[in-house]
């Protein structure tokens, strides 16, 4: 029974360990496209759409995230070699939410509930019964 836990816990923080800097680079790139897209709203409702696109695929933060986006799909390519999808996929997705929702609060202002705190630990206890063996 211990030899087992200890496994499973091995792979959980090995999974964890692989997928983090994916999930930054993910959450990275989602939190400056929204702050970027708030900043630029006011400035961007002059002039036709081809002006707004062309104002957002300049802007060097906008460069920045899609960057990050790009490197994470490689990342994930590396990430999907060493773990098992059913694996892999979950805990991504749950590790991005949490810095998603973090980040959202800490530099976007957005209000942070007991509701969303509850939905996040419970999202975690899913990842972590799932990918349980």
């Amino acid at each position: 029974m211990l030899r087992t836990s200890t496994v499973f816990l091995n792979e959980f923080m090995r999974s964890y360990l692989l997928i983090l800097p994916v999930a930054f680079l993910i959450a990275y790139s989602q939190l400056i496209v929204k702050l970027q897209s708030q900043q630029n709203s006011l400035t961007m409702t002059q002039g036709g759409s081809a002006n707004r696109l062309l104002s957002f695929i300049s802007d060097p933060w906008i460069i920045s995230a899609y960057c990050a986006a790009l490197i994470a799909s490689f990342a994930w390519l590396f990430v999907v070699t060493k773990l098992p999808l059913t694996t892999a996929f979950p805990v991504y997705i749950g590790v991005t939410f949490l810095m998603v929702l973090a980040g959202g609060w800490l530099f976007l202002g957005e209000v942070l509930t007991v509701t969303k705190i509850i939905a996040a630990f419970l999202i975690l206890v899913g990842v972590a019964l799932g990918i349980r063996p």
